[in-house]
């Protein structure tokens, strides 16, 4: 047992429930855990959080973390996923984010109410859907959408019905990412009996990381609040959506999602960017460094109090990572990484002289394109050479 191992497990003894990081703990299910990211316990251990991973939004290089590759509920951080797949889909079929879609009467088995007052049959578009759903972390909001387009889906032979064939993409997105401690079970993230979800904290930070690319993805929860409009009996009404992320457009802070749940615990996933390192070259060229952290934490009691701390010491970890030139040692200081990988990551490209900042970030690896990754809505051709062609269908 190495000293720190000996110090956190002296530290969880002495403070009980304090210390939520371990796997016998509410939240934590069985597997991950060590996991197929190997993604390493960096940095001391933080108190009343039960998983959480501070990484580089540009390289996936990881500056803090502990127990991220545990597998835990997520709850509404399951949204994320629901959202990328909606995006993708109008992105790449060219649709209309004005379409309107209607709450199904399924939404009454979620077993809890609409938090913006939805009722079944209510129709609104999309575009205030996915507000409600990003912002107001509404379930009925993130039931329609699934439904709504898990519909198309279905028509192309991806479910038997609208939702399992939505929840399909999903996991085909989990796929493309290579997020192994994930399976989606439906588009909001409760925990029902029969359809309960789990992820981890790198996978969650892998995922958002990816999510922030998306052209519209941080617009949609980077506002305190916004007026939405729906149509009730013929009727139009109104209702304003307030932002659950309380720390939403403070610390730079300009996208999240919160998440709570009994089973997974206070939840939230943030990223803030700072302002990019511009260099001159000596050959006239110009470099520029962008700088962005993402930081997820699972089950924390506190988990504004605690995003907050942990992006306040993450930039301060980033800003020495940077300034001793980027090393990397393995491959389990990035998020990713494969179990038994055991070598060096790839070296960092060589910083140009002088060096005010680290050399230019190094991407995250690249996913595993599928083979036939197709288009929808109908009809359903064979794929372009390469494999990716509009409107993904995103193959298990």
């Amino acid at each position: 047992m190495t000293p720190r191992s000996f110090l956190c497990l002296l530290l969880i003894c002495a403070t009980g429930p304090l210390f939520t990081g371990c796997s016998s703990l509410t939240g934590a299910l069985p597997g991950g855990g060590g996991g197929p990211h190997g993604v390493a316990n960096i940095g001391p251990v933080y108190p009343g959080i039960a998983s959480y991973v501070v990484a580089d939004a540009n390289d996936g290089k990881v500056i803090l973390s502990f127990q991220a590759d545990q597998r835990r509920s997520v709850a509404s951080l399951t949204k994320i996923a629901t959202v990328v797949v909606v995006l993708d889909y109008l992105r790449n079929s060219k649709g209309n984010p004005d379409e309107m879609l209607t709450v199904p009467p399924s939404v009454l088995g979620l077993g809890v109410p609409s938090s913006l007052g939805l009722q079944p049959g209510d129709a609104l578009s999309v575009r205030d859907a996915v507000y409600a759903c990003m912002m107001g972390s509404d379930n009925w909001a993130a039931e329609a959408l699934g439904t709504h387009f898990g519909g198309r889906l279905a028509q192309a032979g991806m479910g038997a019905n609208p939702l399992q064939a939505f929840v399909n993409q999903m996991n085909g997105l989990r796929t493309r990412l290579q997020l192994t401690n994930t399976r989606f079970a439906n588009p909001h993230g409760l925990d029902l009996p029969n359809a309960s979800g789990y992820s981890c904290a790198s996978d969650i930070a892998r995922l958002f990381c990816h999510a922030i690319t998306i052209p519209g993805f941080t617009y949609y929860s980077s506002q305190r609040e916004r007026r939405i409009s729906y149509v009730r009996n013929g009727a139009t009404q109104s209702a304003v959506v307030r932002n659950t992320n309380e720390i939403i457009g403070t610390n730079r802070i300009d996208a999240g999602k919160t998440g709570t749940t009994n089973l997974a615990g206070p939840c939230l996933a943030v990223t803030a960017p700072k302002p990019a390192t511009v260099i001159k070259r000596p050959d006239g060229s110009t470099l520029v460094i962008p700088h962005r952290l993402v930081v997820v934490t699972l089950g924390a009691q506190d988990r504004f109090g605690a995003t907050v701390r942990l992006l306040r010491d993450g930039w301060t970890g980033y800003d020495a990572w940077r300034g001793a030139g980027s090393p990397a040692q393995n491959q389990s200081e990035f998020l990713g990484a494969r179990p038994g990988s055991g070598g060096a990551a790839p070296a960092p490209s060589n910083p140009p002289p002088p060096v005010p900042a680290a050399p230019a970030p190094r991407p995250l690896p690249p996913p595993v394109m599928d083979a036939d990754y197709m288009p929808l809505p109908p009809p359903v051709y064979a794929p372009a050479s390469g494999g990716y062609t509009p409107v993904p269908r995103y193959v298990q």
